[in-house]
């Protein structure tokens, strides 16, 4: 069967290319703006797609900062939100898997690792990630209701079952993510991995 699978910014606009295809389209976490830090155990403010060592701008991607273990800041609001009242758009990644014929998916996960070894945990950073699943705006989502602390093998993202949703050829996935760095200094020992079966 052939399959594609292609990372944008939630907003769908952004695309972020695979480590092995050769370019340096990867996703940066930074403070106010593009090239600022963030302080320890602070989280993003804004979120990029950038190159390897954080010092392109190939152009902004939705932000979610953690607020509590339920919640968070979107974009420059200063209000935090639930996060089941964020919207698909409102992630930081939209994940779309292609198929040639139509599927179901399950056991899908989503995990941080430190870009050597899947079950790695990632270097120097703390990574929050939540399943968003809101179709329609002014609805209640259907997503997580909590952030998780994800860290390679030890904990990923277990995202919701499609066994019972009409089949599809294309299938989106919307990822929030939130990163807070646990010393100074460049955090580049961190990378982001998605997997799932098919029926």
């Amino acid at each position: 069967m052939a399959t594609t699978i292609g990372w944008r910014g939630g907003d769908g606009v952004n695309e972020i290319l695979p480590a092995n295809s050769g370019d340096n389209d990867t996703l940066g976490f930074f403070g106010a703006n593009f090239g600022f830090s963030i302080r320890v155990a602070e989280y993003n403010n804004t979120s990029f797609v950038t190159n390897d060592n954080g010092t392109t701008n190939h152009g902004q991607v939705p932000n979610l900062r953690w607020f509590n273990s339920s919640g968070a800041y979107v974009a420059s609001e200063l209000t935090a939100t639930e996060l089941r009242n964020i919207d698909n758009a409102e992630s930081t990644l939209k994940i779309t898997l292609t198929t040639d014929s139509a599927i179901r998916t399950q056991n899908t996960s989503f995990r941080a690792f430190d870009r050597n070894s899947i079950n790695n945990d990632p270097s120097g950073v703390t990574v929050y990630a939540a399943e968003i699943r809101k179709h329609s705006v002014g609805t209640y989502g259907s997503g997580d209701i909590s952030w998780t602390d994800i860290y390679g093998s030890g904990s990923t993202l277990a995202m919701d079952n499609r066994t019972s949703e009409t089949p599809s050829g294309v299938q989106n996935f919307y990822v929030a993510l939130s990163v807070s760095p646990e010393s100074i200094g460049e955090k580049t020992n961190l990378g982001f991995y998605w997997e799932t079966e098919f029926l």
